[in-house]
């Protein structure tokens, strides 16, 4: 049971102000060097900083740290934000007053003793306790008191967001990519789409030292026709409509980077004519006789798992294997939460825009799951440049007529549609709700799972129908 002692001497202060809506905090972005407010206005990331009692708090994240932390994602305090806030066997208080050996925010809605976070058992797991707050905890969206941590969870202490992590998976990647990038093994990247394959393809070339051009190549959109001739070149010519020599992409890359993307999409009939060009670092515009050498790094992407494929004869085992020499796994949004504000403020500062977000709407965006990844969160920014806001910031009420899916109950659409009533296809709703908790005994992660959806979504469902998980672990 945590100590709520101090909590409870705080239940007499006053409620403190609220913090000017439109103020936009400083953020630091690790992976990207440097860092940008959702103003647009840029800055130079910081370096490492550390509390001297217990090193509770460390600047920058650690890609090398195997250790659950608490990442500060917004605070009105601007010096926190950026912070890891690390975890190990030692009980954390976080506070606006926490004291030598606590984490202290400059924030005037929490509590001079807010949270204590304490381990759980043996494992590694975190269990967070409110200590008597007079404006409560919330995770992910819901006031609760205390509660085990997830990876991904989101708690709110006053107008501070904290991200929950277990093994932070962009600074591992990134550090990989970076490795990897001085080399010439071919890379693939797999992931969903719009997770950014595109950004680390060229970030692997800008690291690679290649003095050549990064050239782009969407596979799907190949012809079947003429995809060698987009691929190799062709001579005067050589085929109906072609008249005039072109050198093909490989040609127009060498001594850089080709990026192939979708990947798996490309035609069956060129896979052939690609692995020998792979194999023997030369190519035959179509029309000649004569190969040409071409010294081509390759990065491919694709949504479709090759390995799979090439079992199943859909795509050519050797051209796997030999394109595959490292295969990097691209984490969709919804697994980098931290990351999302440092993208947010990278696209408005290229938008030349001020998104100047307020506590409630970087709360909403942090909760949404962002089904279509990074390009979600490009299109975010591009319509609120596009629609104009009069100086104003991204409020709340600009955001929802932007993304009506994040209005108050965005959950409910994550659960089979119907044709029926409303109030039939409420309780349509509810009932397949409560079977999925009987079956994973009020489980919130293992029903998030089942649903489709995240446990932030969950527990709105909850709220709504007015169902209590504990009721089904029996």
């Amino acid at each position: 049971m945590l100590d709520r002692s101090a909590g409870e001497r705080e239940q007499q202060e006053s409620k403190p102000p609220e913090v000017a809506a439109g103020r936009s905090p400083e953020y630091t972005d690790s992976d990207m060097g440097q860092g940008t407010k959702p103003g647009g206005r840029r800055q130079t990331a910081t370096g490492g900083r550390q509390t001297t009692a217990r090193r509770v708090v460390s600047r920058k994240a650690d890609p090398t740290r195997n250790s659950p932390e608490l990442r500060v994602a917004f605070s009105p305090d601007d010096e926190r934000v950026g912070d890891c806030i690390t975890l190990a066997s030692d009980v954390v208080l976080v506070g606006r007053e926490a004291g030598d050996t606590g984490v202290s925010f400059d924030d005037p809605r929490m509590s001079r003793h807010h949270i204590r976070i304490a381990p759980e058992g043996t494992s590694r797991n975190y269990r967070f306790g409110d200590a008597g707050s007079a404006n409560g905890t919330f995770l992910n969206g819901e006031r609760i008191s205390s509660a085990v941590l997830n990876d991904g969870d989101v708690l709110r202490l006053g107008d501070t967001l904290l991200v929950y992590v277990t093994s932070p998976p962009m600074p591992r990647l990134n550090r990989m990519v970076d490795n990897a990038a001085t080399t010439d093994v071919s890379i693939v990247l797999l992931g969903e789409t719009g997770t950014g394959k595109d950004r680390l393809a060229r970030r692997i070339h800008e690291r690679s030292g290649r003095r050549g051009d990064f050239v782009v190549v969407n596979c799907a959109a190949l012809p079947r026709d003429l995809a060698a001739a987009e691929l190799f070149g062709h001579a005067r010519g050589a085929f109906s409509g072609a008249e005039t020599a072109r050198p093909g992409l490989f040609l127009a890359a060498n001594n850089g980077t080709l990026f192939l993307d979708e990947i798996g999409d490309l035609p069956g009939e060129i896979q052939p004519a690609l692995l020998r060009t792979l194999e023997t670092r030369t190519v035959r515009p179509i029309g000649k006789e004569a190969e040409l050498p071409v010294d081509v790094r390759i990065v491919a992407a694709t949504t479709v798992d090759l390995r799979n494929a090439a079992a199943a004869g859909t795509f050519r085992r050797d051209l796997f294997a030999r394109l595959a020499e490292l295969v990097i796994s691209v984490p969709p949004m919804r697994a980098r939460k931290d990351e999302l504000f440092g993208l947010l403020s990278e696209f408005a500062a290229d938008a030349r825009t001020s998104l100047g977000l307020d506590p409630d709407v970087a709360e909403k965006l942090l909760l949404w799951d962002w089904p279509y990844n990074v390009r979600e969160v490009r299109s975010l920014v591009r319509s609120f440049t596009a629609v104009g806001a009069d100086g104003e910031g991204l409020d709340l009420t600009t955001l929802i007529t932007l993304k009506p899916e994040l209005g108050d109950d965005p959950a409910a659409a994550q659960l089979a549609p119907s044709s029926r009533s409303p109030d039939s296809e409420r309780d349509q709703k509810r009932v397949q709700l409560m079977r999925v908790l009987r079956e994973h005994r009020g489980n919130i992660s293992r029903v998030a799972k089942a649903l489709g959806t995240t446990r932030a979504q969950v527990y709105r469902l909850l709220k709504r129908f007015k169902l209590n998980s504990a009721d089904y672990r029996g």
